[in-house]
């Protein structure tokens, strides 16, 4: 018997049905190396890069930094993160007594929340006292949930949005960071786990940064060459410019099994369309096979979207968003009968 070893490579002709009767196959070897995150301490991680993704939400990378006792032990580890999976960020109580210079990629950013802090307060600048998300942890600290968007395993390396929240602690410390700095991570904690082929069509709706979790499962499907589950994204945002990780997105598009709808809600521009669901300004800035629609998702929208996607028991659906958001959609499929239902 022939092994499939020893079958001749595939011809590169772009057969519909290849006579040699393969599928290419992206397979992962088994790993021996446990993560660095295992054990449940917080890990150090070095900031290598922050970059601006629209004007309040930023990405930053963070790849592990042994410290002195776990150099010779975490040397041949890797790093794992489920897909939609969080971690904990934590910064010390104390970081405004050490005099941090602020980062001036922030300063336009700040500029405008610290105005905006005062007007909100009658001139007075409010200040949110930080809570602490971790309740393991000492009070020398306070700590917030944040979902990696992209992980490289053997670089030991993530990714994650982040909004900056006006007068909010953790917000004010990032301000502070550089790259170059550390900072400490713990987890990893995961709510939603996706099987391969368990749903025929996962439908997800995503409103701002919540797109986080969301986007981190989608490509890990797409990444798997045996899922065919048919994708479905809806994307809420209050304008195109406001829109992240629009080129990746651009990129899944190129993908037979995922479709993507992006919803504005709020209409900046001065042409006639700004009264009706279409828009010669919001056409201009449309890229090549995008779908954005010039309205804040609605009822029937989310109603339409269901019917095409097949039977409810057939549909997973994922959201993540603000808790108004969160309960028209809920509302929606809870009328619809639509039990697969995960929220963020």
């Amino acid at each position: 018997m022939t092994s499939e070893d020893d079958l001749p490579e595939c011809c590169g002709s772009g057969c519909t049905n290849c006579v040699l009767d393969r599928k290419t196959k992206f397979r992962k070897l088994p790993s021996s190396r446990t993560s660095i995150l295992d054990g449940g301490a917080y890990k150090p991680f070095l900031c290598t890069n922050i970059s601006q993704c629209s004007f309040n939400t930023f990405r930053f990378r963070f790849q592990h930094q042994p410290s002195l006792v776990e150099s010779t032990d975490a040397a041949g580890n890797e790093l794992h993160i489920s897909p939609g999976s969080h971690l904990m960020l934590r910064a010390p109580r104390d970081w405004r007594q050490t005099n941090r210079p602020t980062n001036e990629l922030f300063m336009p950013w700040r500029a405008q929340s610290m105005e905006k802090a005062r007007v909100q307060n009658g001139g007075i600048g409010a200040k949110k006292s930080a809570e602490k998300y971790d309740q393991s942890e000492r009070d020398l600290y306070f700590s917030r949930p944040y979902t990696p968007i992209r992980v490289d395993s053997n670089a030991c390396e993530f990714e994650v949005l982040i909004r900056l929240e006006v007068c909010g602690e953790m917000s004010e410390y990032l301000q502070t960071l550089h790259a170059g700095d550390v900072m400490e991570w713990k987890g990893t904690y995961t709510g939603f786990l996706w099987e391969r082929n368990a749903r025929k069509s996962l439908l997800c709706f995503a409103q701002g940064v919540g797109l986080a979790p969301i986007y981190s499962i989608l490509a890990a499907i797409l990444d798997d060459e045996e899922d065919e589950t048919r994708l479905k994204l809806v994307y809420c945002c209050r304008d195109i410019e406001g829109i992240l990780m629009r080129d990746e997105l651009l990129k899944m598009g190129a993908f037979w099994n995922f479709e993507a709808a992006v919803y504005l809600s709020r209409k900046v521009c001065s042409c006639d369309g700004k009264t009706t669901r279409r828009c010669s300004c919001l056409s201009s800035k449309i890229k090549y096979s995008e779908r954005i629609f010039n309205h804040r998702l609605e009822k029937i929208d989310i109603e339409n979207l269901l019917h095409r996607s097949g039977q409810q028991d057939s549909v997973q659906v994922l959201i993540c968003g603000t808790e108004c958001f969160t309960k028209l959609v809920e509302n929606c499929l809870t009328r619809l009968n639509v039990r697969n239902v995960y929220k963020f």
